[in-house]
């Protein structure tokens, strides 16, 4: 048994990095968040995807007042920059300061925002498909460096969280992802089952108490990871507590928890799970170490994030085209 364990990473240039750094190799993977008062989560990310070689990096995108093709473009740059170890966070926004920080659209209720977000999950999903594997041919003999039978043109209808009707034209400007699909990874919130049933990892907060892990459990595909939300702990004794939280969690269905810490805090914790929790998650059997995991998978690593959270292989959705 190996429960899944994630941290939250705010884009904090002074202890982000290092942070990073420490997470390598032992964390599966970290959330950068974005609440649009620093440092964009993306383009953070696409920063610590080369410091680092085995951390996932999975930035949030509050795609409300995003362009689905830019947001598209960007996320499939940083699967390169992070050599398939990124996936992408989808949130939303519906508060007044954050649609004026834009200025593009009135601010909406959150049901109307993530039905938006749940077409816009599909939107992502085509454009990143919109390149065959094969469609960089580089022919020396033609001067061509694309086979243009290999693109695939979309042109998609969205309704945003106001109402209003827009469009979205494809082939991509971007090759496909080295994953295909990177992970997407939505929130558990009421009102945003299409969003979350649309995720490859959904992430649940009982604190919220709206309800409950076997709900949400029941209702997804039995292969999407589900992790529940925890706060990080700062002593030894809230170590221990974490190991027995862990322990019943996986016993309702969570595939495994991720850890919140604060910027302020994010670099201390950082050394406290390698040094201090994960060995006491190994001792209770909750996860392997490293080694073991090498082990059994015939003494090589996961090489992309897809594949270390359990997920299959990404089909494209042009795959008979």
């Amino acid at each position: 048994m190996s429960v899944i364990i994630a941290t939250t990473l705010t884009p904090d240039p002074t202890t982000g990095p290092a942070t990073a750094k420490t997470l390598d190799g032992h964390a599966d993977f970290a959330l950068v968040p974005d609440d649009f008062t620093g440092l964009d989560a993306i383009e953070f990310a696409s920063w610590l995807g080369p410091l680092t070689s085995r951390l996932g990096i999975i930035p949030e995108a509050r795609v409300t007042h995003l362009e689905p093709f830019h947001l598209a473009t960007a996320s499939a740059t940083l699967d390169y920059t992070a050599r398939a170890r990124s996936g992408l966070a989808v949130g939303i926004s519906s508060t007044p300061t954050e649609a004026a920080l834009f200025g593009r659209r009135d601010p909406a209720p959150a049901s109307g925002a993530w039905a938006e977000a749940a077409s816009v999950i599909d939107v992502i999903r085509r454009l990143w498909d919109s390149w065959g594997d094969d469609a960089i041919i580089r022919d020396q003999a033609t001067d061509r460096y694309i086979d243009r039978d290999r693109l695939h043109y979309i042109h998609a209808t969205l309704q945003d969280s106001t109402g209003a009707d827009y469009s979205v034209l494809g082939p991509s400007i971007t090759p496909r992802p080295p994953q295909g699909h990177p992970p997407i990874l939505v929130r558990a919130e009421d009102g945003n089952e299409a969003a979350r049933g649309a995720a490859d990892v959904v992430l649940f907060d009982e604190a919220a108490g709206t309800f409950s892990l076997e709900d949400l459990r029941t209702e997804l595909d039995p292969a999407v990871p589900v992790l529940a939300v925890l706060p990080a702990p700062t002593t030894s004794a809230e170590v221990a507590e974490l190991v027995d939280s862990v322990r019943i969690l996986t016993r309702r269905g969570a595939s495994g928890v991720l850890l919140s810490a604060s910027a302020e805090n994010q670099l201390e914790f950082s050394v406290r799970l390698v040094s201090e929790i994960l060995p006491a998650l190994h001792a209770a059997g909750l996860r392997e170490t490293p080694e073991a995991a090498a082990a059994l998978g015939g003494g090589t690593e996961a090489s992309d994030l897809r594949t270390l959270l359990g997920l299959a292989p990404a089909v494209s959705l042009y795959a008979d085209a």
